[in-house]
Parts: C-alpha cells; sequence; structure tokens
C-alpha cells in the first residue's frame, strides 16, 4: 500500500474547448496537455469537471474531477495517472469511532478519501487535535484496524524524480553512498509552500529530511560508518531536550529501549520513541498505540512526529 498525502486545492481552473485545461494559479499559468486528460479518461470514461493545479511545471499536476457522481483525487503527469487515485466521502464514522477508543480522542476528522481499488480499506483524511492539523491513514491488516498519523500536515506531497532534487542533495546522496535512483523520494509542501525533501531509500527502515535548499535535518546514520544503538529515551540527546520533548506523553509509560541518536558530522538526530498500552494483552479489548518523534537535536526541531495504533476489528 502506498498512500501519498491529502492536500488542499487552493486554486480554479478552466477547462477549454479543445480539452486543454489551463491552471490560472499564478504565477506559472500553463496549459496542462490533452494527454493528462486522457489518462484520466482512460480509467475514468465519463471524467469531467477537471481542476488542475501544478506541482512540477511541465511535468505533474493535482487533478480533481468528478465521475458516476463522485468526486476524486490523484495526480498526473503528462501521459499518464502518477499518483494513486482517491476518492472523497462523507462517512467518517469508522473513523471517530476508533479515535474515541484512542488517547488522541477529540480530534475533529475532515477531507476524507478512500484509496480506489485498495483491498485493505485504506483510507486518509485530516485529523486536527489540540489546534495541530494531522495527517491520518487508516488501513486494516488481518484481525486489526490500523491508524497512522503523521504531523506536520503537508498542504502538498508528491513524488518527484532525481532530476527534480537540488543538487546539493544528489552531492550529499553521492558522498554518503545513498543510492537516490532506487529510493522514494517525497516534497512536502507547508501552508507557506516551504518544501521538505524527504528521501526513503530502499529497505532503509527511516526517511533522510532535507529542506529545500538541500540542507541536511535528519538522518539515522553515523557519518563513521558505527551502527546505531537502541537506549531509552532518557538516555539520547540531552535532558533538557528529553524533558522538552516528553511533556504530554505521560500516558505513555511502556518501557522501551528503541529511542537512538545519530552523530553525521556535526548534525545529532533523535528518534524519541513512546508506547501505550490499554486493555488485556491476548484479549479483543487490547490497543497498543505508539508515538515517534524525530528531533534535529542541534536546533531543537521537532523534523516529523508519526503516531500508531493497532484495534482489533
Amino acid at each position: 500500500m502506498n498512500i501519498k498525502y491529502y492536500g488542499l486545492l487552493l486554486f480554479a481552473a478552466l477547462l477549454s474547448g479543445c480539452n486543454n485545461v489551463v491552471d490560472v494559479q499564478e504565477p506559472d499559468t500553463e496549459v496542462v496537455p490533452e494527454s493528462a486528460i486522457a489518462a484520466i479518461k482512460t480509467s475514468y470514461p465519463d471524467a469531467g469537471q477537471f481542476i488542475f493545479k501544478t506541482l512540477i511545471k511541465e511535468k505533474l499536476w493535482k487533478a480533481k474531477f468528478s465521475s458516476q457522481a463522485n468526486t476524486f483525487e490523484t495526480q498526473v503527469s503528462p501521459a499518464a495517472i502518477s499518483g494513486d487515485v482517491f476518492k472523497n466521502s462523507a462517512d467518517a464514522g469508522l473513523y471517530k469511532g476508533l479515535t474515541d477508543k484512542l488517547k488522541i480522542s477529540g480530534g475533529i476528522l475532515s477531507n476524507v478519501q478512500l484509496l480506489e481499488k485498495a483491498t485493505d480499506n485504506a483510507a486518509r483524511m485530516q485529523y486536527m487535535l489540540n489546534g495541530k492539523a494531522l495527517l491520518l491513514n487508516y488501513y486494516v491488516l488481518n484481525d486489526w484496524h490500523i491508524v497512522k498519523m503523521a504531523a506536520p500536515y503537508p498542504v502538498e506531497s508528491y513524488t518527484v524524480e532525481v532530476s527534480d532534487v537540488p543538487e546539493k542533495i544528489v552531492s550529499f546522496c553521492e558522498a554518503a553512498k545513498i543510492e537516490l535512483d532506487s529510493s522514494q523520494i517525497t516534497v512536502n509542501e507547508d501552508q507557506a509552500s516551504k518544501r521538505t525533501f524527504i528521501i526513503h531509500p530502499q529497505a532503509a527502515l527511516f526517511p533522510i529530511f532535507f529542506d529545500e535548499a538541500g540542507n541536511l535535518k535528519w538522518i539515522a546514520k553515523n557519518s563513521d560508518g558505527t551502527p546505531l544503538e537502541n537506549k531509552p529515551n532518557d538516555k539520547v540527546g540531552s535532558a533538557a531536550l528529553f524533558e522538552k520533548i516528553k511533556a504530554g506523553y505521560a500516558d505513555f509509560n511502556v518501557y522501551n529501549t528503541l529511542a537512538f541518536e545519530a552523530i553525521y558530522d556535526d548534525l545529532s538526530s533523535i528518534r524519541y520513541v513512546f508506547q501505550r498500552k490499554s486493555g488485556a494483552e491476548g484479549t479483543r479489548d487490547f490497543i497498543s498505540e505508539t508515538q515517534e518523534i524525530f528531533v534535529n537535536a542541534n536546533s531543537g526541531e521537532v523534523i516529523f512526529e508519526q503516531y500508531s495504533s493497532y484495534v482489533f476489528r
């Protein structure tokens, strides 16, 4: 399953008589080629009411369209649908029923989208909790409801090619012996249109984060080649940093040794892991919840947060 991040449409578009679509988002007004529309119509013959937004000029657009009384969203290149297709839904009952059982209860769900042709009931949506916008992904795994949430919530998220990556990132990966050609490369854009490049090397457990200028922000790798050492949360980073990060996780009190600190040149990248269990293990009331916090210890900035929970179906 490959769930791509949900984005908000902040633009308008015009459909001309020759089926070209003009993206009127300033300042990069451009014509979306007919082949991009034809690619959508191959899978959705009656598709109409197209709205396009440029993600990469002349290479990639976000497309919203209607088909058989439903609305859909995907990403399209000049000749093909290049991202997962999601169908909008007004039914949030299942997901609210799950969040109400979890430590993350009390938030507001919106923008529910179902992954087309998914065999695991995959869906994505926005979850507003304590004033913070989170991306909530849902899917089914065997007997479990899986809820995963990520922050910060991206306004846009899309996959790019190596040719779209800043040279500074390419040079870093060459020096660090990271194979970009076989990596998944994602760009996340925030409300201020600031971009973060996320490199996920094939078979690697953790992604690598760069800012839009190509500066390294977080990496699970020691530059001297030594392996990472898993430790308790309070054994990595400074005591002051740990005290700051753990605030709000008092109920995540299951002891673990999954935290680590990676030193790459002069950058310290830390992963804190907080866990919580409720209900009797081995029963259908058992719930497991985990919160991972990726921190740039040099600046104290939280680069990425990921929550996951397992609830019996």
